[in-house]
């Protein structure tokens, strides 16, 4: 669930993505299985970085007892000042750290707007020496976008999912108390879990299912690029529609329905954008590209 790098948590607020980064911080801290998937053997530090108002006290009550003085709790940092970012990952290193959460990201991004693909590149240099120099693993954990097709994915997720190596996603939480969770990873493929999550367990049901090949902002870039590549013998696109139309007829969507909510979601993750009446690369497809 966890990679060695950048791991990206995100989910809709009040979806359990502190209570999930937690269950996690327990397991490695206790070498214990989570969700049936073994950790790492060795002696875990986790150091939590929180934003959210009383996040330390909401860290102490649901984690204390149970973590064996092994999660440091790191006051936030509200500077893109790289040489204090890099301090800080020299003190994870001498505090022994294996895994360092974040939570959250636009708690980090402060006045950033994570819409500009500019903007994130900022937060990820700043983050990117931590898992790559130091080899410290990195968890954060993000809002989910508020869009009806969003399933728990990261709003402004095009550069986020293109950074982390894994993807965990919380949604559609049900009033019996579960919600699905899809895991994504470079290493270890993808599944679908429906989880219920309090701070004390997480309690899943025994069916698993395989996760949409859609859920990953990789597969949507190289869906964009390769729709763009080769709708170009149908002429220019024009219309939303017209896009839902040449998708279905590529064989990216199984009908014209499913084809139109790819399109929304590609429009607001930056990937698409109408320009001069023609449908093309949007900007946070473009800056990819310069």
């Amino acid at each position: 669930m966890v990679c060695p790098w950048l791991t990206l948590l995100s989910g809709q607020p009040k979806h359990g993505k502190t209570i999930l980064a937690g269950h996690i911080a327990l397991a490695l801290i206790n070498n214990q299985p989570l969700l049936g998937k073994a950790v790492k053997p060795g002696e875990h530090n986790i150091a939590w970085m929180g934003y959210d108002g009383g996040w330390k006290e909401e860290i102490v009550a649901r984690l204390k007892s149970r973590a064996n003085n092994r999660i440091n709790l790191y006051v936030p940092l509200r500077t893109i000042d790289e040489n204090v970012w890099r301090n800080l990952a020299v003190d994870l290193v001498e505090s022994g750290t294996t895994l360092f959460i974040l939570d959250h990201l636009y708690g980090m991004a402060g006045t950033l707007g994570l819409n500009d693909a500019n903007n994130f590149a900022i937060l990820a240099n700043l983050l990117r020496p931590i898992y790559e120099d130091f080899k410290i693993p990195v968890l954060v954990l993000a809002q989910a976008g508020k869009g009806e097709f969003s399933n728990g994915r990261a709003a402004h997720s095009v550069a986020l999912e293109g950074e982390a190596r894994c993807l965990l996603r919380l949604y559609e939480k049900r009033s019996h108390g579960y919600r699905k969770l899809d895991i994504s990873s470079n290493t270890n493929g993808e599944e679908r879990l429906a989880i219920r999550l309090t701070p004390e367990q997480i309690e899943t049901k025994e069916v698993k299912e395989k996760a949409s090949r859609e859920v990953t902002g990789r597969d949507s870039i190289e869906t964009v690029k390769k729709l763009l590549e080769n709708s170009k013998q149908y002429g220019d696109m024009t219309t939303w529609s017209e896009v839902g139309r040449v998708l279905t007829t590529l064989g990216y969507s199984s009908n014209p329905n499913a084809g139109r909510s790819m399109t929304s979601r590609f429009r607001e993750q930056g990937l698409l954008k109408k320009d001069a009446g023609r449908i093309v690369k949007g900007d946070s497809l473009l800056s990819m590209t310069k």
